[in-house]
């Protein structure tokens, strides 16, 4: 556990620190209006890593963009003038019903200093209403209905359908054993994961520690199973996009094909897409987005290729936690049909499965996790589904409600979630108020030693203050100042590279029981 931590969230899997914090579920609207100003709180969830962290994966970014990258030089442009007129005059044409909304979208985007941006909301049978901002790469093109992002750990959504086609079709069922058909997954240090069905997997409870791919390496299987599970199976919700990577080596074990190609062809196309949703070298010449470390005109440029390339090794094998590239409005419609009982490709049991989210995370007050999606019972409105996806040059939020066919998708091609405008269509086309996170609790229903892996490694989490402190031996961390992030979720000050921690609370228990990072999960010691 003590190799330098900067890439242990990879770029191409949104790491999904579930694991860690305030990541995606789109009824979490706290700080609303301070994130349209531009100073609300940081997102450190799904992986969301800090530009500073993937720099330093990307030691040689500025010669390896494949030309998609453009030096600071050539985007000084950016931010000279009024984007936001820009972006309002570019929408003129919005209906009514949504001209507060394409306000907020314009004026956030503009406020975080973004490259580009789409939103995207379908409802019923009407076509997508989309709106843009800014350019495909900094100094470009400008972004169109048509141009398509990476969306991070939203492509866990399409995972699970592609495991619930196969269990339609009789080839497995979510409570197999997925040992049964990769045997690997049984080979390793611990005797445990032998247990692990496809359920567990797609819901986070198999226990599955979540190394980043660089740390892994091409024998990635090999290395993930001499690490000890964090927990035993079924035992605690503990976000693991490499175990999203193990469900896809399990179903091309099973097809006796690539992921990518089944996914094209038993989910994709039935709901009217195309390969190039998870081939980056397609989705670059159907006219990708660039992605972007940084801001306005400092920011640099990836192409999708070069994305994964850098941020992986080219590691494909974690395409299924983390490697769709789609348009705002094919992953609204995408969101609507997959569950619509006239359009989804999936059974009606498999539709309930796919939504039962009967797994409590323990992040947010109701919040629960179904197979690849999240959902949480807001007061003001109905339940909502979805997702989040961050890259480090790359956001996406969906928010979706089956029984009303409506979705809504907002993707930017840099490291800022536009979580006001999220939150605007809520409120104005659902009635779902925003939502405050909880304060920081007591410092003594956090403070005291967790116990973090099999062999029994050690966290202790200290009071200073008002404020809590974190060492942590192995990883090489002593006296770290934590800062509350809302609920009962912390990140690392000054460190974003650690993602953020999260203290979980059993039912009816006063006290944490246990901690949550990106690297680790640990059960309180009494």
């Amino acid at each position: 556990m003590r190799p330098a931590l900067a890439g242990w969230c990879a770029l191409a899997l949104t790491c999904g620190a579930g694991a860690a914090g305030n990541d995606a579920v789109p009824a979490d609207m706290s700080g609303s209006e301070a994130g349209a100003r531009g100073d609300g709180p940081k997102d450190m969830s799904e992986g969301a890593h800090d530009s500073a962290v993937l720099a330093t994966v990307r030691p040689a970014a500025k010669d390896m963009s494949r030309g998609a990258g453009v030096s600071a030089a050539a985007g000084a442009s950016v931010g000279r003038g009024d984007r936001r007129a820009a972006c309002l005059r570019r929408n003129a044409g919005a209906p009514a019903r949504y001209a507060r909304i394409v306000d907020v979208f314009c004026a956030e985007h503009h406020n975080l200093a973004g490259i580009g941006a789409s939103l995207a909301i379908v409802a019923g049978d009407d076509p997508p209403f989309v709106a843009t901002a800014g350019e495909t790469c900094l100094g470009g093109q400008e972004v169109t209905a048509a141009t398509r992002f990476r969306i991070g750990s939203i492509t866990k959504l399409l995972t699970a359908a592609l495991v619930l086609r196969q269990v339609d079709a009789g080839r497995l069922g979510l409570d197999d054993e997925v040992a049964r058909v990769l045997p690997e997954l049984a080979a390793g240090v611990d005797e445990r994961a032998g247990a692990i069905t496809w359920r567990q997997l797609l819901a986070h409870t198999a226990g599955v520690p979540d190394p980043s791919p660089l740390l892994l390496g091409a024998d990635w299987l090999l290395a993930l199973g001499e690490r000890p599970l964090w927990r035993a199976p079924g035992e605690l919700w503990s976000y693991s996009s490499d175990g999203y990577a193990l469900v896809g080596a399990a179903l091309a074990e099973l097809r006796g094909t690539e992921y990518a190609h089944l996914l094209a062809g038993e989910l994709l196309a039935p709901l009217g897409l195309g390969p190039e949703v998870v081939e980056p070298e397609m989705a670059l010449k159907t006219g990708a987005a660039c992605g972007h470390l940084g801001r306005g005109g400092a920011a640099r440029a990836f192409s999708v290729v070069d994305d994964l390339a850098l941020g992986t090794g080219n590691a494909r094998w974690t395409l299924p936690a983390g490697g769709a590239i789609v348009s705002a409005a094919e992953l609204a419609g995408l969101a609507r049909d997959l569950v619509d009982p006239e359009r989804s490709p999936l059974s009606p049991e498999a539709r309930r499965e796919l939504l039962a989210a009967e797994v409590p995370t323990f992040e947010r007050p109701g919040e629960r996790y179904g197979l690849g999606v999240r959902a949480r019972a807001v007061s003001s409105g109905p339940v909502i589904y979805g997702h989040s996806g961050a890259t480090g040059d790359f956001s996406a939020d969906l928010a979706f409600v089956p029984d009303e066919s409506f979705a809504v998708v907002v993707l930017t091609n840099n490291a800022d979630p536009l979580r006001s405008t999220l939150a605007a269509v809520l409120q104005e086309l659902l009635g779902v108020a925003p939502e405050r996170a909880e304060a920081m609790g007591p410092a003594d229903r956090y403070t005291g030693s967790y116990r973090a892996g099999r062999f029994g490694e050690e966290v202790a989490i200290s009071a200073r203050g008002a404020g809590l402190r974190l060492s942590a031996p192995m990883l090489e961390l002593h006296d770290l100042p934590l800062e509350h992030a809302g609920d009962h979720r912390f990140r690392a000050a000054g460190r974003p590279d650690l993602g953020s921690f999260t203290f979980v609370f059993a039912a009816g228990e006063l006290r944490a029981s246990d901690l949550r990072g990106h690297v680790f999960v640990g059960a309180r010691v009494e």
